[in-house]
């Protein structure tokens, strides 16, 4: 009787529905508890970054400060802390087969820098959609998001500033997705705003953004 329960079709198919959607509500699960986790403690994690960077730019040999401006270094400035600004969501991969996609960043030295075009990130801010290309050094290497805004040249440095790409689940060639925490908040501007003997890639016009983004790092000078 057992033996014969099992094997009819329709109820072998409803076994197999019920262990899928077990699976789909185990695996939402954990996404929503790694979304939890990464926004735990988010405004403490930003000072404490802040703090970290202030402290490197006046006392590491490595600073990209020039010698004067070290001297008289109080810290960077920055905009409030605004948790509205840290948003997740998917990364869109773009494929890699038969050959990846590659764009051409310009730079302050007057000379391009090739990147592989990783995926890109889509998000909403007062109800309008907006879009943000993320990419990835040619020989591997951490993800590199570049971008422009309303601030550019005003409030912020003139040639934009960069994002960290906080990633949450790991995703797969076969899905082409992965969860990242993106932080506004985090927004940094690149060495050359320091110093002129770094050569630093800017944002592309993909990722001109037309509001306002009003956190993150501000000018420096």
């Amino acid at each position: 009787m057992g033996r014969h329960f099992l094997s009819h079709p329709k109820w072998l198919f409803c076994l197999i529905l019920c262990f899928s959607l077990l699976l789909l509500g185990a695996k939402l699960e954990i996404s929503t508890k790694a979304e939890e986790n990464s926004m735990e403690g988010r405004e403490e994690k930003v000072k404490a970054f802040r703090a970290k960077k202030d402290q490197f730019f006046k006392e590491d040999s490595q600073s990209p400060l020039k010698e004067a401006d070290r001297k008289k270094f109080k810290g960077l400035l920055y905009y409030p802390i605004n948790l509205r600004y840290a948003m997740t969501g998917p990364i869109e991969r773009y494929p890699t087969e038969p050959k990846p996609t590659y764009v051409n960043l310009p730079t302050n030295k007057e000379r391009e820098r090739k990147y592989v075009k990783y995926g890109r990130f889509r998000f909403k801010w007062e109800g309008k959609e907006y879009v943000l290309h993320i990419y990835r050094p040619l020989g591997g290497g951490e993800l590199f998001l570049p971008f422009k805004d309303k601030t550019s040249g005003k409030e912020t440095h003139s040639e934009g500033r960069y994002l960290y790409v906080e990633t949450m689940l790991g995703g797969s060639e076969s899905t082409r997705t992965e969860k990242v925490l993106i932080d506004f908040n985090r927004a940094y501007n690149p060495f050359c705003a320091y110093n002129e003997k770094y050569t630093c890639p800017f944002a592309p016009g993909e990722n001109w953004l037309g509001i306002e983004i009003r956190a993150g790092e501000r000018r420096f000078k």
